[in-house]
Formats: C-alpha cells, structure tokens, sequence
C-alpha cells in the first residue's frame, strides 16, 4: 500500500517570494507536497515593472484579473488540506493577510511552523504575543522532522529531535 505524501502550505508575505520559493524547493527535496503558493515570480504589471510595490495585494500570474476574494479563498482552502504549514517571515515580519491566515491556520488545529520568530512590536496584544510565542521556529527540514514525530510518536526516529534551528535571515 503506497504511504500518503506529506503536504504543507507555505505562508508568508510575498515581498519574501523569492524566500518562500527557496522554502517550498526545500521542502518538494524533503518529499513534500507544496500545496500552495505556486513557484514564480509576482505579477507586476509592465507599467509597473520599475516600481518597487511596498503595499497592497500582489498577485502571481496565474491569479491576475481574480477578485482577491477568491485568490485568498483558494489559499484558505488549500490550507484546509493541509497536513501542517510553515511560515516564511524574515526578519519576524508578518503583514496583515499573514496575520490572517495564521488565525486560521490555528483556528483549524492546523500544525504551524515559523523560520522566524514572529515580531510582536507592531501589536502589543497581550493574547496575540502568547500565541505566536507558542509557535515553534524551525528549518524546513527541522519542521517536516517535527511533524513527522508528533505523527508518529510511537517511531524511533533516526533523526534528531528539533532544537530552535532558525535561519539566518532571523536578524532580529
């Protein structure tokens, strides 16, 4: 009987695009599903191409011309399908829609994982910095090590336990 692969989500705000196809790389050599994001660039348009967006809803090619409601939808679905998901926030920053997603993401008892620890500075709460506190910052390989053993916990797992192994891009 074939084993069921092992899928995720990658979350994260794309002005971390590049790091979050660096991520979903890694995780696809683990043997990983990627559910969600698709591998690429963002779309910008040609008028556009010249000026760095800070801000706003950023699209990837495929989902130009789609309200933003349904882009977002099919990624909240996609984490539905999730087995766990892994959160790719250099420097700790998480945006409004990262904030968002996480909430769901616990909401649905969903595993997460972070690269970084996530900056609670922009929102003090209280609640909000107990909960991201909780979350465990691990490599991609580490986090997949983690999952697997909370799977099966019962395994002898040739590979070491998880300690906080964060990038370096954890600057903060």
């Amino acid at each position: 009987m074939l084993r069921p692969e092992i899928n995720c989500v990658i979350l994260g705000s794309f002005r971390f695009k590049r790091e979050i196809d660096l991520a979903r790389e890694e995780f696809e050599d683990l043997g990983v599903l990627v559910l969600a994001p698709e591998p690429g660039s963002v779309y910008s348009p040609p008028s556009r191409r010249q000026i760095f967006v800070a801000k706003g809803f950023r699209p990837l090619p495929s989902e130009v011309n789609q309200p933003i409601a349904k882009v977002e939808g099919d990624f909240l679905r996609a984490i539905d399908r999730a087995h766990f998901t892994y959160l790719v926030n250099l420097d700790g920053y998480v945006g409004t829609t990262v904030s968002f997603e996480i909430g769901f993401v616990l909401a649905r008892g969903i595993p997460l994982y972070a690269m970084c620890p996530i900056d609670t500075r922009p929102d003090p709460d209280l609640w909000w910095q107990n909960i991201v506190a909780r979350i465990p910052v691990l490599s991609p390989s580490d986090a997949l090590n983690d999952f697997k053993q909370k799977l099966n916990p019962s395994s002898t797992s040739t590979l070491p336990l998880p300690s906080s192994s964060q990038s370096p891009a954890c600057r903060r």
